[in-house]
């Protein structure tokens, strides 16, 4: 099984592929980007990514827990490591940052209105998936509020996208960030260097959106988005205790 980290381990042939791909294609602000991320990365913590021959070769959507504020860094670098660009969906606000803002924008970023206008979020993210590639949700739309840490209740926007753009959803885990940056942290913890862990699950063919309109089928699907997604965390912590809280439950 083909897998990456920060001591080199082999990449598939399909992943080498991408990235010469990605050579030709992607932006040049995107290199810039990763020229600051994945130093930053190393420095933080050895990176593992588990499961990399599972992702699809054409358009996905990716999804995953979310627990810090520093997964959006650490899985920049994990879809850097795969060949692909990184196409995040992150809140609107961010994007009328000085420098910020267009450093965002020009790297194929997806601005987010949380005031409840979405159509503009979900037709750039069609586009990129249009173009064969990846777009990656947090379906919780925030840091869990899990005591311990497991994902809670998804939003079906995921879903949603999945099923207007005939698209697979791969649901991956990651774990050890938390370690660098708590929940809701604001000082930096470096030494000693941490270990995180990206796990990606076997992909949820498109076929299993297709057609979905009803509110209940839609939420169903997202259920059994969110229990991939805890299914990988548990290959990484073990087996989560039946008196946490439900994927399927938790705050809204």
């Amino acid at each position: 099984m083909a897998s990456e980290d920060s001591a080199g381990a082999p990449v598939s042939a399909r992943t080498r592929e991408l990235r010469r791909s990605r050579r030709r294609e992607y932006p040049f602000i995107a290199y810039v980007v990763a020229l600051l991320i994945v130093p930053l990365t190393k420095i933080l913590a050895r990176c593992e990514f588990r499961g990399l021959d599972r992702l699809p070769k054409g358009p996905y959507i990716l999804v995953s827990n979310h627990i810090t504020k520093l997964d959006p860094i650490f899985l920049i670098r994990f879809v850097w490591a795969t060949g692909r660009m990184p196409h995040f969906m992150a809140k609107a606000s961010l994007f009328t940052i000085p420098v910020v803002g267009w450093v965002l924008r020009t790297s194929g970023q997806i601005p987010v209105d949380r005031g409840g206008r979405g159509g503009a979020a979900v037709g750039d993210a069609r586009h990129w998936l249009d173009e064969g590639q990846c777009v990656q949700i947090y379906p919780e739309g925030t840091l869990t509020r899990d005591d311990e840490l497991w994902p809670m209740k998804g939003k079906s926007g995921a879903v949603r996208l999945a099923a207007e753009a005939g698209v697979p959803i791969v649901p991956i885990a990651h774990w050890g960030a938390q370690e660098i940056l708590p929940r809701y942290g604001k000082g930096l913890s470096i030494f000693p260097r941490r270990h995180f862990t990206v796990q990606v699950g076997e992909p949820i063919a498109a076929e299993r959106f297709t057609g979905l309109h009803d509110a209940a089928d839609i939420q169903t699907a997202t259920n059994e988005v969110m229990s991939a997604i805890t299914t990988q965390l548990e290959t990484l912590r073990g087996p989560k205790p039946e008196t946490s809280t439900d994927a399927t439950q938790g705050a809204q």
